[in-house]
């Protein structure tokens, strides 16, 4: 720390000269979070900033947004009863699902106290998000992975989550979005194996859904009527996503919903009382910004159900045909799924809400691509951190990662991942591709 205070002006522009280095947020295509944000979410930061959502007494239009929001959700998720169900604001998913955790294990406790001899142990897909791992380590559960594959189209398997399960398995996390991939896990499928299993065994064993992504894409698309994973599923017990994902809230704010406050056991909602009034809580933080859920507020009513149905299928639309202008080159193939075939027609003004062709694959609007088997097999001097290198030059942050053992006979996969967000237009989408085929034509060329 400096001795002295230097004039605003100079801290300014020494901090603005360092932060004009970093690559414009608006062009981080591997980024979930939401970057685009209209005038009026802009004007009404500053008051939010200011209003810490642990002061209820003081600042009730808070906690009153926050309510709203999580009846919404509930509603959206189709809870039995919104009135009923039980949610909470995280500072993220990763908070969320801490807390979805906690509570089954909480209640696996509760149900096998004389036991000390059994430890609780947790099914997480190799396809989860490290949140779900950081639940297993953190909190002294024993994570038993259900691998992931091209075999089991990139999803968890619900013959293998049967083999990992017993009396001591305090729930099963599923993913609706695979950040690696964008597919959805078969939730219906599992719960239904769950259930053959609670009656041969008695063991009842519940679902966390860990919709970080997906939770804020499958109710506006049509494809929602036929995938049903949430809380029309009995054994669906919570549900998490993040608001400023798909949500288009500002960093960071996550949401989960219990089906029934019943699934929160004693002794996790705790009483404090040194600020004016008394609140009751389940959360792992305390004081925050009010600004994400303000502005997922705003979102809501801003939007409403028809403008995030055009939003969400517009990104679908961007994403089917960046997968197949991919494809079409011969050099990649992707592995997210939610493209058509090739004589589908897309139509990428379409302001339809949920008018998508229903046949269309589940999934969240990414597209993960490698290189095809041809490719590898004529051009060995592709290289997919090249490209990706290559965008980075071009201020375009498209990231480049191993998926290790995902591949066939086990191999690992060398992919990229462009996340369809509203900043991601068809110029830019096509600009992006100019870059890719030139510096592969290079490659080639030597």
């Amino acid at each position: 720390m400096p001795s002295e205070g230097a004039p605003t002006s100079l801290v300014e522009a020494m901090m603005r000269k360092d932060i004009e280095k970093d690559t414009p947020p608006s062009q981080d295509f591997g980024r979930f979070s939401t970057t685009t944000f209209d005038d009026a979410i802009m004007r009404i930061m500053p008051d939010a900033a200011l209003r810490n959502p642990a002061c209820l007494e003081e600042y009730p239009s808070v906690g009153m947004f926050q309510e709203r929001c999580l009846t919404i959700l509930a509603e959206l998720w189709n809870s039995p009863s919104a009135a009923g169900s039980f949610g909470t604001g995280t500072t993220g998913s990763s908070e969320a699902v801490m807390l979805g955790g906690l509570a089954m294990k909480r209640k696996w406790q509760l149900e096998n106290q004389g036991n000390p001899e059994r430890r609780p142990n947790v099914i997480i897909g190799e396809n989860a998000h490290i949140c779900v791992e950081k639940f297993a380590h953190y909190f002294d559960t024993e994570a038993r992975y259900i691998p992931v594959s091209e075999g089991t189209n990139y999803s968890a398997c619900p013959k293998n989550v049967r083999e990992c399960i017993d009396s001591n398995t305090i729930g099963v996390f599923l993913t609706l979005g695979s950040t690696y991939t964008g597919h959805y896990d078969p939730i219906e499928e599992v719960s239904k194996m769950l259930d053959e299993y609670e009656r041969d065994t008695g063991s009842d064993i519940p679902i966390h859904v860990d919709a970080a992504s997906g939770g804020f894409v499958a109710p506006f698309t049509s494809t929602n009527e036929n995938v049903v994973w949430d809380f029309r599923l009995p054994r669906v017990k919570s549900i998490n996503a993040s608001g400023h994902k798909y949500g288009q809230a500002l960093l960071a704010v996550g949401w989960i919903v219990w089906r029934e406050k019943k699934w929160i056991p004693e002794g996790l909602l705790l009483e404090s009382s040194y600020l004016r009034g008394t609140q009751t809580a389940y959360t792992l933080s305390f004081s925050k910004s009010s600004i994400p859920v303000v502005a997922q507020y705003y979102q809501f009513h801003q939007k409403g159900l028809t403008g995030y149905c055009k939003l969400i299928n517009r990104y679908l639309e961007i994403a089917r045909l960046l997968s197949l202008e991919l494809e079409s080159t011969g050099y990649f193939s992707c592995l997210s799924g939610v493209h058509l075939p090739r004589q589908a027609q897309l139509c990428i003004e379409s302001s339809s809400c949920r008018k998508e062709n229903p046949a269309m694959n589940p999934g969240i609007p990414i597209v993960v691509f490698t290189l095809s088997d041809d490719a590898k097999k004529k051009y060995p001097v592709l290289d997919m951190s090249v490209l990706s290198d290559a965008l980075h030059e071009m201020k375009f942050s498209v990231p480049h990662y191993t998926i290790k053992g995902w591949g066939k006979d086990g191999s690992d996969i060398e992919a990229m991942r462009v996340v369809v967000r509203e900043d991601l237009t068809l110029e830019i989408m096509r600009k992006m591709m100019a870059v890719i085929v030139e510096r592969v034509g290079n490659l080639i060329s030597g």
